[in-house]
């Protein structure tokens, strides 16, 4: 007789999370993951290295994007599970690859969200000056934090919900900046169109891929989607098509209307207010308030999904993977995220672990990447057949993972470093589950 699979054991012994998600909410969950503050924030920091060929750098990080979108809705249109690339990770390579990899999603899961956090109460001091420092900021960030989990422990739907209504909107202000801005566009801003050359292309592409990050989340939830066969792959094309579209023209009208957009800390902003008076920046401030509110209400959604899939498969104490039967809400792995999240964002001592980022993100893109090709060739029976298969062979993969390799390539080197630390940090929690896991899967057995 076959060994079943590990997601059939999981389906066996805990019950599974309600599949409660449509196709327009996991759009919605891919958007808020995207666009968040980084399109916001990161144009003056990208044109003072490139000026306006950073727009280069733009849709080469774009392009990286897509491709990386391409991978995962291969991989993900065989599953059916939560999880996302920590599950694809383990079904292809093994538990301790899988493992390694879901470790650092969990990491840069609870360390974004208190990022975030803290940066929700940054733009919010352009309303309310004091929530900027001191115990209001502690006071708003623990009543942003502990408001969402509370939604979210009614279930996925009710999180769903929340992140649909910002995900609309978020939009409304970055269409009428792109839009109206597109009227006051000056050419001789566009001159000259690289006055440091392109040497700085591949650090400029790594700090515009920060706009764009944040796609890979909406594969987390499968098992929470009505269709994730179909929904994943549709949802990944969607939300990068119009991130990109919307990305570009917000980036071309920052350079067009704002000569001193190089270095500029809120450049979206200051460039409204320049073509659309103060009534536009307050307009454009409004709207990075309700973006990062968003972004905030879909990491609070996903966020828990990263604890419940290791917890789902053993490798963290099954005690994540329990769900409230009435609402379906995964609620001891909501509580562990709402705890490390409020640790880290009201101790203010996570900014630096804020490098991990790049890499964490990589732990999951190239695992991902490479999963396709193997894949193909040996496809484990308890898999779908994919619903979705990447054109031209073996083409697109491999260009993903070349420029994967060039970025990091020209990342700084401590940068790497502690992202190898959190790698090394993870080994230990690793052979900790695996011992205790016998004696769990033993008792199961028996009570069969």
């Amino acid at each position: 007789m076959a060994k079943p699979s590990s997601e059939q054991l999981v389906d066996a012994k805990i019950p599974g999370l309600r599949r409660s998600l449509g196709l327009f909410a996991v759009i919605s969950l891919g958007l808020n993951g995207v666009i968040g503050q980084g399109i916001f924030l990161v144009p003056g920091k990208a044109a003072a290295r490139m000026g306006p060929s950073a727009l280069v750098a733009l849709g080469l990080g774009g392009l990286l994007c897509f491709c990386l979108a391409l991978c995962f809705a291969e991989v993900g249109s065989q599953f059916k599970g939560t999880g996302g690339a920590y599950l694809y990770a383990r079904e292809t390579f093994g538990e301790f690859v899988g493992f390694e990899v879901g470790w650092m999603t969990c990491c840069v899961a609870v360390i974004a969200w208190a990022t975030l956090s803290n940066g929700f109460t940054l733009v919010l001091s352009e309303f309310l000056p004091a929530v900027a420092s001191g115990w209001p900021q502690k006071l708003t960030i623990a009543t942003l934090v502990t408001g969402l989990c509370a939604i979210n422990l009614r279930g996925a739907k009710s999180g769903a919900a929340v992140v649909k209504f910002f995900t609309v909107a978020k939009l409304v202000p970055i269409v009428i900046f792109v839009l109206m801005g597109a009227f006051f566009m000056e050419g001789s801003n566009f001159q000259p169109f690289a006055p440091h050359g392109m040497e700085p292309l591949a650090e400029t592409t790594m700090i515009l891929l920060y706009a764009f990050v944040g796609f890979e989340t909406m594969v987390v939830p499968a098992g929470e989607m009505n269709n994730p066969q179909r929904s994943v792959p549709l949802a990944l094309f969607a939300v990068l098509t119009i991130c990109t579209v919307v990305y570009i023209g917000v980036f071309a009208v920052a350079i067009g209307t704002l000569p001193g957009l190089a270095g500029n800390k809120n450049p979206i902003a200051e460039a409204s207010a320049n073509f659309m008076g103060p009534a536009g920046g307050t307009l454009i401030a409004a709207g990075i308030v309700l973006s990062v509110f968003g972004t905030n209400s879909g990491a609070a959604l996903v966020s828990p999904r990263r604890f419940f899939a290791l917890g789902e498969r053993g490798d963290l104490p099954a005690l994540f993977a329990r769900v409230n039967p009435d609402t379906g809400a995964p609620v001891p792995a909501i509580a562990i995220t709402w705890l490390g999240t409020l640790a880290l964002a009201l101790s203010g001592s996570f900014e630096q672990l804020l490098v991990l980022g790049v890499v964490a993100r990589f732990a999951q893109y190239i695992p991902t990447t490479i999963a396709v090709l193997v894949l193909r060739r040996r496809r484990p029976a308890h898999l779908t057949e994919a619903g979705y298969r990447i054109p031209f062979g073996p083409v697109i993969p491999a260009v993903t993972l070349g420029l994967c390799a060039w970025l990091l390539w020209h990342t700084d080197p401590k940068k790497l470093a502690y992202g190898g630390c959190a790698l090394l940090l993870g080994i230990p929690l690793y052979f900790i589950a695996r011992a205790r896991r016998p004696k769990a899967e033993s008792r199961s057995t028996n009570k069969a």
